[in-house]
């Protein structure tokens, strides 16, 4: 079921293995397949060789209806997601340097080039810290995430949501990327965050995108 989805998760897990915004056996992808269903990676697989056949699919509550592993520790996660939010079809979980430089000192993101808050909502908020795999955590996620699409976990990683998967993908680029400049950034000198005017204006388009879905 749901083979053409199924590997384009394959081929999601191995970008951001290549493009060193995951590593090893950790990070987790799924893919909300219907109303009450959802297509999720496997736990202690190397992400980077998963096949479509080691996917799972579950429902909303957790039961796994197919797969021969058993799903990521951080299911629970997603599916706080989901239920949380309806007009999610995708979600990332990852953990990439720099975001996870930031997810250690817990410092969220500011908004601080234009492109960030059409992508984000705007800054990219620390959840309160939870172990990984808890309920805890997955609603400090939840919480974090509203108006948002990226939400850094405190000593963690990074969550993106997204319409889809290649949103999703794209979102926690864009992230990475920011992390990067801001930490850069604050090593030559004080770092300026956009107008609160242009702030909120990209806002209201980022909120328009979404609900237009």
């Amino acid at each position: 079921m749901y083979w053409d989805l199924r590997r384009k998760i394959v081929d999601v897990m191995r970008f951001m293995d290549e493009k060193g915004l995951n590593y090893g056996r950790s990070g987790n992808v799924s893919v909300r397949v219907s109303e009450r269903e959802v297509l999720i990676t496997p736990s202690g697989v190397l992400k980077s060789a998963m096949s479509p056949e080691d996917m799972l699919l579950v429902t909303l509550d957790g039961e796994v209806i197919e797969g021969k592993h058993r799903p990521t520790v951080e299911m629970p996660l997603h599916l706080a997601v989901y239920r949380g939010y309806e007009h999610v079809k995708a979600v990332i979980h990852a953990h990439p340097v720099y975001t996870s430089i930031l997810a250690v000192v817990r410092e969220p993101l500011p908004p601080i080039i234009e492109e960030m808050v059409i992508y984000t909502g705007g800054e990219v908020r620390v959840a309160d810290y939870a172990p990984f795999g808890t309920e805890e955590l997955a609603e400090n996620a939840v919480k974090a995430l509203k108006d948002r699409s990226a939400v850094i976990l405190a000593n963690h990683g990074i969550v993106t949501i997204g319409k889809d998967l290649d949103e999703a993908l794209e979102v926690l680029s864009v992230v990475e990327r920011m992390a990067q400049i801001y930490i850069y950034s604050k090593l030559l000198s004080k770092v300026h965050t956009l107008p609160e005017e242009v702030i909120n204006y990209l806002k209201l388009l980022y909120l328009r995108r979404v609900r237009a879905g």
